[in-house]
């Protein structure tokens, strides 16, 4: 199955994520670069028997450790807000090898400039702990709430799943002709979209609109549905309503829109001639050109309550013959293709394919008094088997002629 757009999108995505990678380690590497520049300065300046004037006023350069070393720190909280748990573990390593040094500055040596410094450490690994400690909090809510967020939409994917599937059991149970028809018509649709390349969202609206597209069966009289001859001028006029009754049912679903547009539009027409709008071509929705190709596939391949299922090679010439007519032309190449593709015939409602009655046994009188139905010839390999026996009549008797046409 095709999905042309999904390795741009997968691509553009996995180039996003190496992206921030690489700026995420280069900020670490300069926040770290950075520290490891005021530390050291830190230290050269309070060595430093140096002063330095500024106006009439001559300051040791020991006095700027201070604001120096604030610097260091500053890039330090910066890396526990910015990089989480990786960030406060290199920081809070960083600030311990730091405090034997300064306590032993100030205990043992008994250094009071210092002093200053100390206090400045142990703050520094209160704030750094504190800040870890909050951003953990946050990101457990956050966390929670997607969670939370996370149930909340699967409980209501779930409830519309049952809502579907209990509006197509009562259209099902309208026709006992139908049953299963919405279901198929959704999976075929799905099949079209997916050569076509939809995204996988498109397909889940497709399938969908595909499983309510007769809803407004509901509202028919169960006599006109279940009529085993043919429909009267009014009763095939109150068929014609389905559309319409569907799209009334599901514009309350405010949510998927794309549900009322399946079943407002699927009758429509690719040459305007359809209902209940007229629509003529590209007016039409997508979704109701793919819908209506699926649903006329399933339409002629299944049983009805006036006439049995037409055989598959049968089919396939009706979507050839109603190609930019009835349909559009790209999507019924799409249905001829899945047609082709389906040499085991699993496609259909039915386990194997059956003749229609008749076409198996031909007398073969005058050219063309008798035609059986034809033989779709795919890519595999296809074996015509006739048994030819002459009727004991005294009149001479040709055999059948085959005719291979594309």
């Amino acid at each position: 199955m095709q999905k042309r757009e999904a390795p741009a999108v997968s691509g553009r995505k996995n180039n996003e994520n190496r992206t921030q990678k690489r700026r995420m380690i280069t900020g670490f590497a300069v926040l770290l670069t950075l520290y490891a520049a005021a530390a050291t300065l830190t230290i050269l300046l309070g060595r430093s028997q140096r002063t330095i004037t500024i106006g009439q006023i001559s300051l040791p350069l020991s006095s700027f450790t201070g604001i120096v070393s604030s610097l260091g720190n500053i890039c330090i909280i910066f890396l526990v807000v910015f990089f989480g748990k990786t960030g406060f573990r290199v920081s809070l390593i960083i600030l311990l090898a730091q405090f034997p040094m300064i306590s032993r500055n100030v205990i043992i040596q008994r250094n009071l400039a210092s002093l200053p410094g100390l206090f400045t450490n142990i703050l520094t690994i209160v704030a750094v702990i504190l800040i870890h400690s909050r951003n953990r909090r946050i990101s457990e809510y956050q966390h929670s709430e997607i969670e939370r967020l996370k149930e909340e939409k699967e409980n209501s994917k779930r409830l519309f799943e049952e809502t579907a599937m209990a509006l197509v059991t009562a259209i099902d149970a309208k026709d006992e002709y139908s049953h299963g028809h919405s279901v198929r018509v959704a999976e075929y649709a799905v099949r079209i979209a997916r050569e076509m390349g939809k995204s996988e969202e498109e397909c889940e609206q497709i399938y969908y609109a595909g499983l309510l597209h007769d809803v407004g069966k509901i509202g028919i009289d169960d006599s006109i549905i279940n009529k085993k001859g043919k429909l009267t001028p009014g009763e095939y006029n109150a068929i014609k309503q389905h559309p319409v009754l569907g799209n009334q049912i599901l514009s309350s679903i405010k949510d998927h829109p794309y549900l009322q547009t399946g079943a407002h539009y699927h009758h429509e027409r690719y040459d305007g001639k359809g209902y209940p709008e007229g629509l003529k071509g590209e007016e039409i929705p997508g979704i109701a050109r793919i819908i209506a190709v699926a649903d006329a596939y399933d339409a002629m391949s299944s049983n009805r309550s006036y006439r049995s299922a037409i055989p598959q090679q049968l089919v396939r010439e009706e979507i050839v013959k109603g190609t930019g007519t009835q349909f559009d032309p790209g999507m019924a190449r799409i249905m001829q293709h899945l047609i082709d593709l389906d040499t085991e015939y699993r496609m259909q409602e039915r386990a194997a394919e059956r003749e229609q009655p008749g076409s198996s046994d031909l007398r073969c009188g005058r050219y063309r008094s008798e035609v059986s139905d034809g033989i779709l010839i795919g890519n595999c390999v296809t074996k015509i088997h006739l048994n030819y026996i002459p009727e004991e009549t005294g009149i001479p008797s040709q055999p059948p002629t085959i005719i291979l046409f594309d």
